[in-house]
């Protein structure tokens, strides 16, 4: 069975770096990319194949094909998705293992990451492609066939 992928370097510009499975838009720069800075960004370049810490070197991103993404939520076979928000504001909280009081946990942050597509109708959406596979919450890893489009909703 053959396989038809596009794999390109592009420098990380994030002073963290970027983990693999992530969604990566344009940089300032040609041959720079960054991690989104709100939900539905444009200048979609792919996904990121391999992490990468260190802030001007280089990351693989695919470009077409089919990749391994981080859901920010469930997401069904066969979805459209688009990326997801970054809310590094929002806190999270579990259970106490003890007296099952809510411990609050350090907030999450979901730059990069992928959702089923929800916005209001009549909005441009910036499509990165459809759920071959399944996610049921945040944090799974799912794979899309990478279908770089704009819709409307």
């Amino acid at each position: 069975m053959s396989h038809y992928i596009l794999d390109k370097e592009y420098k990380i510009t994030d002073a963290a770096g970027v983990s693999a499975g992530l969604v990566v838009v344009q940089g300032t720069n040609a041959g720079e990319c960054k991690l989104p800075a709100a939900a539905n960004a444009g200048a979609i370049l792919g996904v990121t194949i391999h992490g990468q810490t260190i802030q001007k070197q280089t990351v693989a991103v695919r470009k077409a094909g089919i990749a391994r993404v981080v859901a920010a939520g469930p997401i069904f076979l066969g979805d459209p998705v688009n990326i997801a928000a970054e809310d590094a504001n929002e806190l999270y909280s579990k259970p106490c293992p003890t007296c099952g009081a809510p411990v609050a946990l350090p907030p999450k942050v979901i730059a990069g990451k992928v959702k089923r597509i929800d916005e209001s109708p009549g909005t441009k959406i910036n499509c990165l492609g459809f759920a071959e596979t399944a996610a049921q919450e945040d944090g799974d890893v799912l794979e899309i066939f990478i279908s770089l489009h704009e819709r409307t909703a």
